[in-house]
């Protein structure tokens, strides 16, 4: 980074996990300031606030803007970046951070701010749901319920949140019908959860897609089916930890536009973008390749 870029803004949100971001400035400031940088942090008040204002550091000339949060805050952030010449860094502050899991960026803030200082620029995929940036996965049904337990639990932390959303959802677990149009072609689906992924990593590392990929130009489109509890439970655990071999219950395919509706007559289905509900029914979801440089290690 030259010196004329030596001031980096980072935009946060100061209520997030009840202030607790806040603790992260003194050490970021350090962390910078020793690898000659200048941290200038931005306070946002609204998702939409932060984009606007890593759009304007763009439009500024800044070569990277970094966001300090979660996956919601790196999305925001992202939303005022693509399609332009500046870099997205992240830096933890959240509580799942499954992007950074996905670039290979550490938790730790001195690792972390060296990676912001000396990494490299990598091109990547977003998905776009109706005109909202997505970075990770965009899911209904049964991720879902898995939200909002995770959200509405207390004593668990980390990966292990969300795995305890996945057995409350499964007991029992609720049925979505929807109307898909995969590339053109439209067929209807009646199972448990629809997910469509970009990092295909979600709930602090588990796993929503095996071989989602950032920069391929493609959605990985993954169907869970209704199946007889028990097994189904075990699938969905051993699924979510990565283990994707012999699962019948849960089907693949690659696309590139999704139109997602549900049956005329039924109610709207909310629709889960990076761990935030967003969104309902109906909605399309498209890849846009290549749109957004992110800041990742030189060695990833």
């Amino acid at each position: 980074m030259n010196a004329a870029d030596s001031t980096v803004p980072i935009i946060l949100n100061p209520s997030a996990r009840k202030g607790a971001v806040l603790r992260r400035i003194d050490p970021l400031t350090t962390a910078f300031a020793e690898h000659g940088l200048e941290a200038r942090f931005v306070r946002s008040t609204s998702a939409d606030h932060a984009k606007q204002l890593a759009a304007d550091f763009a439009a500024q000339g800044s070569d990277l803007v970094v966001s300090l949060g979660g996956d919601g805050m790196a999305r925001s952030v992202a939303a005022g970046l693509v399609d332009t010449d500046t870099a997205l860094g992240v830096i933890a502050g959240g509580r799942g951070n499954d992007l950074i899991g996905k670039l290979g960026i550490p938790k730790d803030i001195e690792a972390a701010a060296a990676i912001m200082a000396d990494g490299r620029d990598r091109t990547i995929d977003v998905l776009d749901l109706d005109g909202k940036v997505c970075l990770g996965n965009v899911c209904l049904g049964l991720d879902s319920t898995v939200q909002h337990q995770a959200n509405a639990a207390r004593l668990i932390r980390g990966r292990w949140v969300y795995l305890y959303g996945v057995v409350r959802a499964l007991l029992p677990p609720k049925r979505i019908e929807l109307e898909l149009t995969i590339d053109g072609q439209r067929f209807s689906f009646r199972g448990l959860t629809a997910g469509f992924a970009n990092s295909g990593r979600y709930g602090g590392g588990l796993r929503l897609s095996p071989e989602a990929a950032l920069d391929d130009g493609l959605i990985d489109v993954v169907l869970l089916q209704e199946g007889f509890l028990p097994k189904l439970a075990v699938e969905v655990v051993e699924y979510s930890f990565g283990r994707h071999h012999r699962h019948p219950h849960i089907h693949f395919t690659h696309a590139r536009e999704v139109e997602i509706d549900v049956p005329e007559g039924a109610a709207p289905i909310e629709i889960i973008v990076d761990g935030d509900a967003i969104a309902q029914t109906p909605a399309t979801v498209k890849i846009r390749p290549s749109a957004l440089k992110v800041r990742v290690p030189r060695t990833s």
